[in-house]
């Protein structure tokens, strides 16, 4: 199969909600793998009205979310709440600018379709000064006060959230598994763990109830950097043991060739696959990586992306939520509470944070996105498994109704990691069984 072929597959497959089914092997379970959503992108002359159009789009859908909410009922519009006597008040609003004065009162300037209001929190509210450590530029919220002077004293602040549905149990025993980042090419790649990794999914090593788990493991997530990619950083070559980018794919594929067709691979790019754009979302890996895109149970997704896992008969699956985290650092560095929580330790608090605004990087500048008139980073689809990697710590946790996972990876400290004082946790794989829906940490170190 040639590189076109590749691409023309990659369109079908998102014009069609690719299904895919793949028969097992080893024992009597199948896989199922659907692609329900991904992005594609027709690049064009960027306006300043695409920027425009991306924007209100996000607002509308965010503000008819939060309309679902019962703290909506008697929303008004800023324009008509700065003409109105009415103590209680309730807009719905995006967030311009955050501002903490000496004396420990907040002002937040916000905005919606008609108007723009000034928000005043007193610093004896420390209820609300606490929860406006999470506040990040450009989220939608449900603001409640009274208006003085066409400034609004804030009394609460609501955000859109995801609604707690029904957990689905599968009707198999059969697992899910996430690995982080590979950065097969790097120095600091760690060939003996993933080879142990990929020899324990090949059911070669382990003890008879891991070999067992190997065996119902059915699904097989990487949420980007596969390779440590060319010319990400300065003097990135003096940490390259593979230079060439195709050379290093094609030293991957030998690891996920070894796999069992039973075993269905999910994959999407990150920041360091470098033969896609860096702005989200970014389009299926094929190029530089057709070795990988060949294999019969490598399914290619953009990122981000929704699949759709093992729905049979009267069991609608599971549906994962993959995205490879590149707006997390700059989150983590401009939210205050994300710091508080725990940081890039606490990758569940992450989750959350993203879950409670429907949003994957809510604030413009958190990350390079392209001004698609639907956004591609909003939350429509509630999903069961939210899965994440980009910073190199792994991580299981769960908000309402979605389980939280975040991928560690196969690289060892780098230089820069060293000097930023990350401390990633390589060899670290989540695991959750879909039939308990429970998750548990696999250790290849």
């Amino acid at each position: 199969m040639n590189y076109q072929d590749l691409v023309n597959r990659g369109k079908n497959a998102s014009e069609k909600k690719e299904v895919v089914i793949v028969k097992n092997s080893i024992d009597d379970l199948k896989s199922n793998l659907k692609v329900v959503k991904e992005f594609d992108y027709k690049p064009k002359k960027v306006e300043p009205n695409d920027f425009t159009q991306h924007y209100r789009e996000r607002f509308k859908f965010l503000r008819n979310t939060l309309f679902n909410r019962p703290e909506a009922a008697s929303t008004t519009s800023i324009n008509q709440a700065k003409k109105s006597f009415e103590k209680n008040l309730t807009i719905i609003a995006m967030v311009n600018d955050v501002t903490r004065l000496p004396t420990g009162t907040m002002l937040v300037s916000v905005e919606d379709l008609t108007d723009q209001l000034q928000i005043i929190i007193s610093s004896k509210k420390q209820e609300l000064i606490e929860k406006l450590q999470f506040l990040t530029l450009d989220e939608v919220l449900i603001f409640k006060g009274s208006i003085v002077n066409e400034k609004m004293f804030l009394s609460d602040i609501i955000w859109p959230d995801v609604p707690q549905k029904k957990e689905e149990y599968a009707p198999d025993d059969v697992y899910a598994v996430f690995s982080g980042d590979i950065h097969i090419g790097s120095k600091q790649f760690l060939p003996k763990q993933f080879s142990t990794f990929v020899d324990w999914l090949s059911g070669k090593v382990g003890n008879e109830r891991q070999r067992e788990i190997a065996k119902k493991t059915k699904y097989f997530y990487i949420p980007g950097d596969l390779a440590d990619g060319v010319g990400i950083y300065p003097s990135q070559e003096k940490e390259l043991d593979i230079k060439d980018l195709r050379g290093q794919y094609d030293e991957l594929a030998k690891y996920l060739e070894k796999i069992p067709d039973d075993k269905h691979i999910i994959i999407c790019p990150g920041n360091h696959d470098t033969m896609v754009r860096l702005e989200e979302p970014q389009p299926k890996m094929y190029e530089y990586a057709e070795k990988i895109a060949e294999l019969p149970n490598v399914t290619m997704v953009t990122n981000p992306s929704y699949t759709n896992i093992h729905s049979f008969d009267n069991y609608s699956g599971q549906d994962v939520l993959m995205y490879h985290g590149y707006s997390f650092d700059n989150l983590i560095d401009q939210v205050e509470g994300l710091r508080i929580s725990g940081g890039y330790d606490s990758a569940d608090e992450i989750h959350k944070f993203l879950l409670k605004r429907r949003h994957l990087s809510p604030t413009h500048n958190l990350n390079l996105t392209l001004p698609i008139k639907k956004d591609p980073m909003v939350i429509d689809k509630i999903p069961d498994i939210m899965v994440t990697g980009h910073i190199h710590k792994a991580k299981i946790g769960s908000y309402k109704s979605t389980i939280s996972i975040s991928g560690s990876c196969w690289q060892s400290i780098t230089p820069f990691q060293e000097k930023m004082g990350h401390k990633p946790d390589p060899g670290m794989i989540p695991i959750t069984n879909l039939k308990t829906r429970k998750s548990k940490m696999l250790s290849f170190k």
